[in-house]
């Protein structure tokens, strides 16, 4: 069984989300176990699993920095399953069928997928929503 500290934030915008992946890739990598990036309609969600390794004060200063850029999030029961069966291994296709969520990415953090997944709904939708800037 895993045990690690854990974070779910939301975040209002892709430029926030970003700049916490670039954050954690720069001074959490070595102590990431995952990071799953979810977007739904109008935020973003990002969920960070640390390994037991680290300590007390760097996960104190992790939530400092994620509450001063985002909200801490409560997700709803089909949320929680979704990211769980994530966890578990399970395809994160598979979890966008059945739970209708968009997982951006998954694992460790990589700021490519994320930025290619805004520029794919843009160019889709033929403008810039708000939660893409």
């Amino acid at each position: 069984m895993k045990t690690y500290t854990e974070y779910l934030y939301s975040f209002a915008n892709f430029s926030l989300t970003l700049r916490v992946i670039e954050y954690l890739r720069n001074n959490y990598k070595s102590t990431l176990d995952s990071v799953a990036v979810v977007n739904i309609i109008d935020l973003w969600l990002v969920k960070v699993n640390l390994k037991p390794s680290i300590s007390i004060d760097s996960a104190t200063n992790l939530q400092a920095f994620l509450s001063e850029m985002g909200v801490s999030y409560q997700p709803s029961v089909q949320i929680v399953t979704a990211l769980a069966r994530l966890e578990d291994g399970e395809s994160p296709t598979a979890i966008m069928n059945q739970y209708q969520l968009v997982i951006v990415a998954y694992g460790e953090p990589e700021k490519e997928e994320i930025e290619v997944f805004r520029q794919q709904i843009i160019k889709r939708l033929g403008y810039c929503p708000q939660n893409m800037l």
